[in-house]
């Protein structure tokens, strides 16, 4: 019985790796195929809308605090199952009546729609060439795109910094954490992840209205990005650092220094691999999140220090798709 587990085991990890493998490929070459979400919202959409409709129909700022949580966790429950249901049908329709290869292929394009490496390339390289210019307006309203904080009055280093910001944290929330939960759990696992991920970036807020019942949605966040955060870290400072043993000393002690138990990893990560300083006070659009700096080294930055940070990004990824690789190429050869 432990034998016949084992095997089970494998069999679906190889499947995943091999569906996700393809996924991250197709991602990295071409990107999301904006012509057809013209026409065809994307998915993410889709769960935004059934989050927006269960938001309006179960948050009751006026219920007990206990009510709303237990609202919250009923509206994160359909978030999540729904999705996964889906998922699930699709994955087994593709491998049931297709022919392997063309199921793959085909399920990695599904995936592919969840991994937004070239697409957050793209979004910061924005931002890089508008500093280039000297172009501050377009390059104020290119990082507003990817940073909730405020951005009108940054200047040319606080946008630098806040898009090396946001490139650390999202490849670790919008590149690993998909993957890993893709290899995890197929194509129900990511779209679960992006599911859980989209209710935190809508309700997860402390602010009034989604303290209680956005509760039960952040925190699923902070557990399901757990192992990615950390992932992220390692492989940014294992693929890029002369003295990884070091770093990661470094690191592990100055991710404790972020609000959040989860984004201080990568950012402290891209500051130790750039000797730089991140995060510091930061001016939300009703708040100040007055924390402490992250790193050490330089703390004015520019243009330059984006593209450091772009390249480490895209060395990083492309050295992790060669791990996955291999990790695969073992599985089939002791399947």
């Amino acid at each position: 019985m432990k034998k016949f587990f084992s095997h089970l085991i494998q069999h679906f990890l190889l499947c995943h790796l091999q569906m996700i493998l393809i996924a991250a490929i197709i991602d990295a070459l071409w990107g999301e195929p904006k012509y057809i979400y013209n026409k065809i919202p994307h998915p993410i959409i889709w769960i935004g809308k059934l989050i927006d409709y269960l938001d309006k129909k179960l948050n009751h700022t006026n219920d007990p605090a206990q009510q709303q949580k237990q609202n919250g966790f009923v509206a994160l429950s359909l978030t999540i199952a729904i999705p996964c249901l889906v998922g699930i049908f699709l994955q087994r329709i593709l491998f049931k009546f297709l022919p392997k290869p063309i199921a793959y292929f085909l399920s990695g394009v599904i995936a592919s729609i969840f991994i937004a490496k070239r697409s957050l390339y793209e979004h910061v390289h924005e931002v890089e060439k508008a500093l280039t210019l000297g172009d501050i307006k377009n390059a104020r309203y290119a990082v507003s795109q990817i940073v909730g904080r405020k951005t009108d009055q940054l200047d040319s280093s606080g946008i630098a910094r806040a898009a090396i910001e946001s490139l650390a944290e999202n490849f670790s929330d919008g590149v690993i954490a998909p993957v890993f939960w893709g290899c995890i759990g197929g194509l129900p696992g990511i779209i679960t992840y992006k599911a859980i991920n989209t209710a935190d970036s809508m309700i997860g807020h402390k602010t009034k209205k989604y303290k209680f019942f956005g509760f039960a949605a952040a925190k699923s966040d902070d557990y399901v990005n757990y192992p990615a955060a950390r992932l992220s870290a390692l492989l940014i400072i294992l693929t890029t650092s002369k003295k990884p043993f070091s770093d990661l000393k470094f690191v592990a002690k100055e991710a404790k220094k972020h609000n959040s138990p989860n984004a201080g990893w990568p950012e402290a990560a891209m500051a130790t691999r750039l000797s730089i300083l991140l995060a510091g006070p930061r001016q939300y659009q009703n708040y100040v999140i007055d924390s402490p700096w992250i790193g050490t080294g330089k703390s004015k930055l520019n243009q330059m220090d984006i593209q450091n940070a772009l390249d480490t990004f895209s060395f990083t990824y492309n050295k992790s798709l060669t791990f996955l690789i291999i990790i695969t190429l073992i599985l089939k050869k002791f399947k």
